[in-house]
């Protein structure tokens, strides 16, 4: 699902609490080896293998979001360079989720 800037920021004012409790997964190996993962974002730019890649983790039960501009998310983290982030199951993921657009019903 594409995400808008709004929805964007509003995830990231989140997302720096949670980076430094370990419940952010920043970069594109960080998310390849934790499992567990409620929400991944993906920027725009990265490349149509990396996508599917992330794509796939949809099957393990994470909702996947394409950012335009990733580093308004994780500017706050102190990595404007990441291209995917990830965010653990649990309180964190649930908070950002209330602040996201809903799954689009099947």
């Amino acid at each position: 699902m594409d995400l808008e800037a709004e929805s964007v920021i509003r995830a990231s004012r989140l997302m720096g609490v949670g980076a430094q409790s370990g419940a952010v997964v920043v970069g594109l190996s960080g998310v390849r080896r934790t499992r567990g993962l409620a929400l991944v974002f993906v920027a725009a730019s990265v490349s149509e293998n990396t996508q599917r890649e992330m794509g796939r983790l949809e099957n393990q039960g994470a909702r996947i979001f394409r950012c335009e501009d990733l580093a308004d998310l994780t500017r706050r983290m102190g990595r404007e360079d990441a291209k995917v982030v990830g965010v653990k199951s649990g309180p964190l993921a649930k908070g950002i989720e209330k602040v996201l657009p809903e799954k689009p019903r099947k």
